[in-house]
């Protein structure tokens, strides 16, 4: 861990510690475009500052708890993107541009939760085929 004059800054190392992911998991992350290290070192070693702990913490939620492929965290980063851009534009909006922006959020904040209920739609469909299975393998007992 580095401490600068302004911020905390994490190696690779640090981060698969403190996340249990692996380094390559943080340099596919990377690739793909999820992440973005906030500095290099001066030999080019990747530093991650507290944002981008939280934000990696937070897709790794998203993956272990809901199941979401890599494509479907990059929607909900760019939803909660978009929603934070309009919590910050609000502010300083008119009246109307306000009704427009809460209107907008409500909108994206449905089609989250929507994708969210399918996926838990799946996994029960997946979840009553199991257990009507194990119903019929134990019924051989």
């Amino acid at each position: 861990m580095i401490i600068t004059d302004d911020s905390t800054l994490f190696s690779v190392e640090d981060v698969v510690k403190k996340l249990g992911v692996t380094a390559r998991t943080l340099h596919y992350y990377e690739e793909v475009g999820l992440i973005t290290p906030s500095s290099r070192t001066s030999g080019g070693h990747r530093l991650y500052d507290k944002d981008v702990v939280d934000k990696l913490a937070y897709i790794l939620k998203i993956k272990d708890n809901l199941g979401y492929s890599l494509q479907e965290i990059r929607n909900v980063l760019q939803a909660q993107e978009t929603l934070d851009r309009l919590r910050v534009s609000y502010q300083t909006s008119s009246k109307e541009e306000r009704q427009y922006i809460v209107e907008e959020s409500i909108e994206l904040m449905t089609t989250i939760l929507g994708h969210i209920d399918d996926k838990m739609q799946r996994l029960n469909e997946m979840r009553k085929g199991l257990v009507e299975r194990l119903e019929r393998v134990k019924s051989l007992r």
